[in-house]
C-alpha cells in the first residue's frame, strides 16, 4: 500500500543524494513543475523535460538557449544585442510560455517593433540554476495566466546541491569557462557552508565577451550587406545568495538574494549607410550614420519563505514566500541622420512586481487508497514603465519620446486545489485540479502618452484531469487533459502606432483559452528509458493583428480576439545503455529523441509561422567515473509551410557537436567541446519568420554560428 512515509523518504533520498551522482534512473528524478509539489517523474500524468545542473555543465552551455538545445519539442529563441526573447514548445511561444524562478513569475516580454527596444526576461545566469523543467503541456491550474502553452521553471540552487556531508562543513567551487563562439571568458566562484541549523551558499559570477558570431561565410562591409555580426563589447554581473535556517523540526526559513545586470555596447555597422524612403515633403530620403547603441538589463530579486510542518485536519504542511522583483532595460540608441542630425533615442522599461505565493498540503491515507491533497493561492501587483527620451546632441534639445503605450498597474490573484489519488496500491494515479484566476490592468497617462484607455478586468476558471496507470515496474501509460488560458498583456491592450499604418489599442480583449489532450507510453529499466507522448492541443481567442480599414490614406489594425489554433505532434525520447545491452565497453549509451509538430490557424486555414519543422537528435557516447565523451547530431527538416506564401523557406541542416570530459584529481573537472565541427551555415527557422526575401539586410546576418568551440574547468574543494 502506497503511504506517506514511503513518499517523504523516497524524495527525501533523491533530494540528498549528491550532486555527482550517476545512478539515478530518468524516471525517477524529482519535479515540481507539474504539481507545485515535488514528485517523481514517472508518477506525472504529463510530458516534461529535465535538464540538469550536470547536463548544462556536461554541453558548456553558457546560456539558457544553449542549455536547451537537445530538448525534443523546446527551443529557446532570441539572440543578439537583445538577447533571449522566450520560448517555444510544441508551436507555442514567446507570452503564451510562462516563465518562473523558483516561485517568482517573470516579466511579460515587451516589443515595439522597432529596433529601438526590447524588454525581455532574460536576466538569468545558469550557473545559479539547480535544474530546468519545462513542462509542455498547458500549467495555468498550478500557475496562472501565462502557462497556456506550457512552463518553463528555473529552479535555483540549494546549500545541500553543493555540500556533500550531512555534518557541519564549508565548501568552494571555482569555475571558469571560455567560449569561442562571443570570445566570453566566464568565472563563477562558490561558497556554502552549513553551521548548526544554518546553511547557506554564494555564487559570483563575472562574464566578459563580445558579439555572439554568424557563420564565418558572411561579409565584412559596413552597410546593410554586412552578413558578420555586429562588433559589440558584452560584460555580465550576477550575484546570488541564499540562506536556510531551521529554526526547530516544524519551522524553516529562507531567504534569497539575486542580483543580476548586463551591459552590450554595440556598433551598429549594418545601418551605416541604410536609407529608407521619407515622408516628409522635401526629403528624398532618411540616411543614416554612425549608428551605435548602449544598453543596460538588471534584475533585483529579494525574497522571503516559511516551511510550517503541522499535524491538523485541514493540513499537514504550509509553504509561503513573498518576494519583490524588479527588472530594468535602458537602451541607448546613437545615430546621425540627415533630418534629425546626430541624436540619442533613449528608452527605459521597468516593472516592479510584490508576489504572495501560499501552498498547504494534506495527507490523507484512507482505506484503500492514498492522497495528496495541495491548495492555495497567489497574489501579483505589478507596475510597468516606460520612459523615453529623445536628445538632439548639437543643439542640446531633451524631450519625451513617443511610447506608443502607456504606464499601467496589473494586479492578479489566483486560489487553486489539487488532489493527487492513489489507488490499487500505486499502481494507479489521478490527479485532478481546478482554479479560479482573477485579473485587472489599469493604464495611466503622462506627458509621453495622454490617451486615456479603460481598465481591463477579467477572470478565468481552469480545471486537469490527469492519470497515469503503471502496468508493471517498468511500464506506465499516461494521459491528460488540461486547461489554459493567457490574460492579455500591456502591450496587447494599449500598444498604439500612428506613423505609416495605424495601430490602434484595444482595452476591450479577452483572455486567450486553450484545451490539450496528451496521451503517453514510458518504459525504464536497467537498459533502456524511453517516452512517446502524443497530444492534441486548440486554442481559442487568439489575440491577433487584424485590418480594420483605412484613415486619412492609411491602413488601420488593431488586435482582437479571432484565431481559433489547433496543434498537434507526437514526440519521443530514448536512452539505450549499451554496455548493458551488447555488452559493449563501461559506460557507453545510445540516445535518440523525435519531435513532429503541425498546426492550422482554424480561421483562415493557413500554417502557423510557430510551429517547428520535423527535428531529431542522435548520441551515442562513453561514460566513466573519471572521463567520457559524447558525439550529437542535431538534425532539423526543411520549413516551407507558412502563413505567407512569399515567406522564404528555412533550409533544413544537421548539425555535429563533439564534447568530453576528463577528471585528473578529485574534485576536478575539465571539459571541452566542438560545436558545428561540419561548420554547416545554417539559419534557425524562427529568424526567417516573416522574411519574404526583399529585405534590405543581407540574409546572411541571421545565420548561426559557424564552427566554434567551448573549455570549462571545474574545482570544487
Amino acid at each position: 500500500m502506497y503511504n506517506k512515509t514511503l513518499l517523504s523518504a523516497s524524495i527525501l533520498l533523491a533530494l540528498n543524494a549528491p550532486v555527482h551522482a550517476e545512478n539515478v534512473k530518468e524516471m525517477d528524478k524529482i519535479v515540481v513543475s507539474a504539481t507545485k509539489t515535488e514528485q517523481q517523474k514517472k508518477d506525472i500524468s504529463s510530458s516534461i523535460e529535465i535538464v540538469s545542473a550536470d547536463d548544462m555543465s556536461k554541453s558548456i552551455a553558457s546560456d539558457l538557449k544553449q542549455a536547451l538545445n537537445n530538448q525534443p519539442g523546446v527551443s529557446a529563441q532570441g539572440s543578439g544585442r537583445f538577447g533571449l526573447s522566450g520560448f517555444n514548445i510544441r508551436g507555442i511561444e514567446n507570452s503564451r510560455i510562462k516563465m518562473m524562478i523558483d516561485d517568482v513569475q517573470q516579466p511579460n516580454s515587451y516589443n515595439p517593433g522597432a529596433n529601438e527596444q526590447r524588454f525581455y526576461s532574460n536576466g538569468i545566469e545558469i550557473d545559479t540554476l539547480q535544474q530546468i523543467e519545462i513542462n509542455k503541456s498547458p500549467s495555468s491550474v498550478a500557475y496562472g495566466s501565462g502557462a497556456l502553452g506550457g512552463l518553463v521553471l528555473l529552479r535555483t540552487k540549494n546549500p545541500s546541491d553543493f555540500l556533500v556531508t550531512d555534518q557541519d562543513e564549508t565548501r568552494f567551487g571555482i569555475k571558469t569557462s571560455y567560449a569561442s563562439v562571443d570570445d566570453e571568458f566566464k568565472n563563477t566562484a562558490t561558497v556554502a557552508a552549513r553551521k548548526g541549523n544554518f546553511e547557506g551558499i554564494l555564487i559570483g559570477t563575472y562574464a566578459s565577451g563580445h558579439e555572439t558570431k554568424t557563420h564565418d561565410s558572411g561579409s565584412s562591409v559596413e552597410g546593410p550587406d554586412r552578413g558578420e555580426a555586429n562588433p559589440a563589447d558584452n560584460d555580465l554581473q550576477n550575484i546570488f545568495a541564499k540562506g536556510i535556517y531551521q529554526v526547530n523540526e516544524a519551522n524553516k526559513i529562507g531567504f534569497t538574494l539575486e542580483y543580476y545586470t548586463k551591459d552590450y555596447d554595440e556598433k551598429e555597422l549594418n545601418y551605416n549607410g541604410y536609407s529608407i524612403p521619407s515622408m516628409r515633403p522635401g526629403q528624398s530620403s532618411y540616411d543614416y550614420q554612425d549608428s551605435y547603441n548602449n544598453d543596460k538589463n538588471s534584475r533585483l530579486r529579494v525574497g522571503l519563505s516559511h516551511d510550517w510542518l503541522l499535524q491538523t485536519v485541514i493540513t499537514d504542511e504550509i509553504n509561503w514566500s513573498i518576494d519583490f522583483q524588479g527588472a530594468e532595460s535602458i537602451s541607448k540608441n546613437h545615430d546621425t541622420t540627415n533630418f534629425a542630425g546626430k541624436r540619442n533615442r533613449e528608452r527605459k522599461a521597468k516593472e516592479n512586481s510584490v508576489q504572495l505565493n501560499a501552498k498547504a498540503t494534506k495527507f490523507l491515507d484512507l482505506t484503500d487508497s492514498f492522497h495528496q491533497l495541495t491548495y492555495g493561492l497567489n497574489y501579483i501587483s505589478s507596475d510597468f514603465d516606460l520612459d523615453n527620451t529623445d536628445y538632439t546632441i548639437g543643439s542640446g534639445v531633451a524631450k519625451p519620446g513617443a511610447t506608443g503605450m502607456p504606464d499601467a498597474k496589473q494586479k492578479q490573484w489566483g486560489l487553486f486545489v489539487q488532489n493527487q489519488a492513489h489507488l490499487l496500491e500505486d499502481q494507479w494515479i489521478i490527479t485532478t485540479g481546478l482554479r479560479y484566476d482573477s485579473f485587472e490592468t489599469t493604464p495611466s497617462t503622462d506627458e509621453a502618452f495622454s490617451t486615456h484607455y479603460d481598465a481591463n478586468k477579467d477572470n478565468a476558471l481552469t480545471a486537469k484531469l490527469g492519470s497515469v496507470y503503471h502496468i508493471n515496474e517498468n511500464l506506465s501509460l499516461f494521459g491528460q487533459i488540461s486547461q489554459g488560458f493567457k490574460a492579455p498583456t500591456v502591450y496587447d491592450l494599449y500598444y498604439f502606432y500612428g506613423r505609416g499604418a495605424i495601430i490602434e489599442a484595444n482595452p476591450d480583449l479577452k483572455s486567450e483559452k486553450s484545451l490539450s489532450y496528451e496521451m503517453g507510453l514510458r518504459g525504464d529499466n536497467n537498459v533502456v528509458s524511453f517516452e512517446l507522448s502524443t497530444f492534441l492541443s486548440e486554442y481559442k481567442d487568439f489575440i491577433t493583428r487584424s485590418h480594420t480599414g483605412t484613415k486619412d490614406g492609411k491602413k488601420v489594425y488593431t488586435k482582437q480576439n479571432l484565431n481559433k489554433v489547433e496543434i498537434y505532434g507526437a514526440e519521443l525520447s530514448s536512452t539505450l545503455l549499451l554496455d548493458e545491452a551488447f555488452n559493449a565497453p563501461t559506460g557507453s549509451y545510445f540516445r535518440f529523441n523525435l519531435a513532429y509538430a503541425d498546426g492550422e490557424d482554424k480561421q483562415t486555414g493557413n500554417a502557423l509561422d510557430s510551429v517547428s519543422p520535423l527535428t531529431a537528435g542522435v548520441s551515442v557516447g562513453l561514460k566513466r567515473e573519471n572521463y567520457g565523451a559524447d558525439a550529437t547530431m542535431r538534425m532539423v527538416a526543411r520549413k516551407t509551410d507558412w502563413s505567407e506564401e512569399d515567406n522564404i523557406d528555412a533550409p533544413g541542416y544537421g548539425l555535429l557537436d563533439l564534447t568530453g570530459f576528463y577528471s585528473p584529481v578529485k574534485d576536478l573537472t575539465l571539459r571541452a567541446g566542438l560545436f558545428n565541427a561540419l561548420n554547416k551555415k545554417y539559419w534557425s527557422y524562427d529568424e526567417l519568420n516573416g522574411d519574404d526575401g526583399t529585405s534590405s539586410f543581407n540574409i546572411d546576418g541571421k545565420s548561426q554560428p559557424g564552427r566554434n568551440w567551448g573549455v570549462s574547468a571545474d574545482y570544487q574543494f
